[in-house]
Formats: structure tokens, sequence, C-alpha cells
């Protein structure tokens, strides 16, 4: 596509009825050389017909930096099919971010910060407490998303801190 650009973590769009069907889908960031969406939105969007990519090539280029790419691109599709809008963070952070269902990013702030996490997942409190904290110093809550890729349906975990000052 001559308009697009597939950089590490981003694609730059440049074609401005895409840029404005993306937007109103509640994707995409504008930039002085375009708007970029994640990879992984991307691969959604390819998956629904929006964007003119192959979802399976642009996972393989997301698998590249992320091993977990797969089973976050399950949570954006299981999230986005019913009508949530979930983005990757854009500040370099594994995390998923969640708006609340009606949203769109700019109308509201996001409740959840989702870490994607595998099958095979095991972790002791002392694991969960940096995820914790950024999720308490952002003013979110915090859920883990297990993915079980034969179902592709992932199994969501809400924790929260409680204080009895």
């Amino acid at each position: 596509m001559p308009n697009t650009e597939i950089l590490d973590d981003y694609v730059i769009l440049r074609d401005k009825p895409l840029i404005l069907k993306l937007r109103s889908l509640g994707a995409g960031v504008e930039e002085a050389e375009g708007t970029k969406i994640t990879i992984l939105e991307a691969a959604y969007f390819a998956d629904r017909g929006v964007l003119p990519m192959k979802k399976e090539e642009l996972i393989a280029h997301a698998l590249k930096k992320d091993k977990l790419a797969s089973e976050k691109y399950f949570v954006i599709k299981y999230l986005r099919d019913r009508g949530y809008i979930v983005r990757p963070s854009l500040d370099g952070t594994p995390y998923l971010r969640l708006h609340r269902k009606g949203y769109r990013p700019g109308e509201d702030k996001t409740y959840y910060l989702i870490e994607v996490v595998g099958k095979d997942w095991k972790a002791s409190s002392a694991d969960l407490l940096p995820s914790l904290d950024t999720a308490g110093r952002l003013r979110k809550e915090l859920v883990l998303a297990i993915v079980d890729l034969k179902t592709e349906k992932p199994l969501f975990i809400k924790f929260g801190r409680a204080n009895f000052e």
C-alpha cells in the first residue's frame, strides 16, 4: 500500500479516508508524518477488512518484538468484538488500555490496564507488585488476561488494592 509504512511498533497511514474511518472506530493517533496505529490494532482492522493488509503478516511482525503478541491480539479481538475500545499502551509498557464501553479515546479516561500473560503463567505476589504499583500510580485497575490460543478466549482476573488506615 503506497500510503502505508510499517515501522517497528506502528503502521503509519497517510490515506485520509482510511484515517477518518479508523478514527471513527477509536483507533490511531495523529502524528506529523501521518496517523499511526499499533501493529496489533492494524492486525485487527486488517482481519475486519478495514485495512488492506494481511493480519498474519502483521502478527508475525509483532511477534519479533513481543512473544505474547498473539495473545494480545486475541484479547484486543475479543474485547473489540464486544464493543469495547482497547489499545496497546503508547508509552512502551506491555499493557493494554481499556476504555469504558461507548467512549472513544479522548472522550473519557481509561479505567483498566490489562496485562496479558501466557496460558502457563505462574506468579507470586512479589511478581504482581510492579504491575499493581503501575496501575495504582496511573489510577487504573489492573486486570490480568490469560489466553488459551486453542480456544482464543481470554480469562480476565481483576486485581485491586485495599488500604485499611
